[in-house]
Order: C-alpha cells, then structure tokens, then sequence
C-alpha cells in the first residue's frame, strides 16, 4: 500500500539537517511519542551521507479484528534506519516490524520554502500474509499515519525549542 504525506518546518533545510542527522534527536521524539526501549543501533556520517538506526517498542493504536489478532500483537518492536544525502536532500526510511512478515519503505525529499522547508514522503508498506496482507497493510497504515502525525508534532516541538 501508498501513500504521501507531507511535513512543513518553520526553518530552512540545512538548519533541519542538523536535527536529522543526530542520535539524540531520534532518542528525544520517540521518548516523547511514548515509545519505550528506545536505543540507537547504529549512527554513522561519511561525506555528506548520514544513516541512523533506532530501535523502538511502541503499542499498536488501531482496533484490530479479530481475523488479524494473532499476526499482530499489541506493542510492536520497530527498527527504523534514517538515511540522508545532504547533497541531493533526499533520503530513505525503512521500518522493519520484528516477529512481523511486514516491511516499510519510504522515500523522502526535503526543499526550502518560504519561511522554511518542507518535507515530501513516499510511504510503501508491504505485509507478506497470503490474502490477509492487503487488509493488515491498511490496518497498519492507519496506525503508522497516527504515528507519523505524533513524530510530526514533536519533531516540530524539538525543533522550536519547546520540548
């Protein structure tokens, strides 16, 4: 399953940077949404590519029928590696759902805008469950849009000073 999504920030992209590439900012905003166990695996620079992993457990906030309860429990262990490319100010994402047959793919952009930058992202999420995959990756969506509004919210109030 696709979808956008698209994040404004009140200040330019190389101010932005310097929160998307470092460990401790990933730390801050998970602690923040709620997240426990929150520990970076990995954190790394060369030239102008930066890739940080983070690991994270986080409860699912979706109802889930009772056809998909046994394939996804109620906190899910997330792995989540950021990369950027300061030159070309484009980056990926990847979600990796441990014990879950579910993969998360995400493409990002990031531009300055008047008054700021903005961040354009390509989610795709792939469950790999013969005919149930379709309906858990529509489940799964909803919960990571929630998710993604939160990591919004309080990478805006990290970034502002206000967290």
């Amino acid at each position: 399953m696709k979808y956008h999504d698209t994040i404004n920030y009140p200040v330019p992209r190389e101010e932005l940077f310097r929160f998307f590439t470092d460990p401790d900012f990933f730390v801050r905003k998970y602690v923040a949404q709620g997240a426990t166990n929150v520990r970076v695996t990995r954190s790394e620079t060369a030239g102008s590519c930066s890739t940080i992993t983070v690991t994270r457990d986080v409860p699912v906030e979706v109802p889930i029928p009772s056809f998909a309860r046994a394939l996804v429990p109620s906190t899910i262990t997330l792995v989540q590696t950021d990369s950027w490319d300061r030159t070309s100010c484009k980056g990926s994402l990847q979600i990796e759902f441990k014990g879950m047959p579910v993969r998360l793919n995400c493409e990002m952009t990031l531009q300055d805008r008047a008054g700021g930058s903005v961040e354009e992202l390509a989610f795709d999420i792939r469950v790999s469950v013969p005919l149930l995959g379709g309906k858990l990756e529509e489940l799964l969506a909803r919960d990571l849009r929630l998710k993604f509004q939160r990591d919004t919210e309080a990478s805006l109030g990290i970034i502002k000073g206000d967290a």
